[in-house]
């Protein structure tokens, strides 16, 4: 009796997508017709499960509340492509994309006709466009790192073949003036 429904169904919504659209590709559209017959046999003889706990939603939870979380240092270990040992590692609080803004990345805007449509906002600082795709941290001291090189990040240190060093120390006077100075522009 479902399998009737089901196909009672389609047959309908083959009908109105048919009769609702007079010009266009009529073989984009059966092929559309022919992908929901096809999908909804698949749904029908193979449902999703139905669960209780979703481990994918824990794991997206436990990082949301890690990365957010003050206390927690990250190492992230930076790598030129084809090279298998770290150029060295930066411990940073949290590791963040050089294209997040602060604000809505896209506007709506009406045209003189009244029709919606979407542009780019501006990112805060006025201008337009994306970053490239590099990523920033803050180290334990607010030095600010960025780079767009692979990287593996963990909340411990990770063990390598051969010893990595540590980037991004502050060990001379002129370092730790430098720092001061960004952290005054930070404030």
């Amino acid at each position: 009796m479902k399998r009737i429904i089901t196909i009672c169904l389609l047959i309908a919504a083959m009908a109105i997508i048919i009769a609702c659209d007079e010009v266009g590709n009529q073989t984009a559209k059966d092929e559309q017709a022919l992908t929901e017959i096809n999908q909804r046999g698949l749904l029908a003889a193979q449902p999703p499960p139905k669960l209780s706990w979703s481990l994918e939603r824990d794991n997206l939870i436990k990082r949301f509340k890690l990365q957010n979380d003050r206390s927690v240092v990250f190492y992230l270990y930076v790598f030129i492509e084809g090279v298998a040992d770290p150029v060295g590692y930066y411990m940073v609080n949290k590791i963040s994309s050089v294209n997040s803004q602060l604000t809505n990345t896209q506007q709506i805007v009406k045209d003189a006709w009244g029709d919606r449509h979407v542009l780019p906002s501006p990112a805060e600082d006025g201008s337009y466009g994306e970053n490239g795709n590099g990523v920033f941290g803050f180290t334990p001291e607010d030095a600010y790192v960025e780079h767009n090189m692979k990287y593996i990040a963990s909340t411990i240190p990770l063990a390598f073949a051969k010893p990595v060093i540590r980037l991004a120390i502050i060990n001379t006077q002129e370092a730790s003036d430098m720092l001061e100075r960004s952290k005054k522009a930070m404030k």
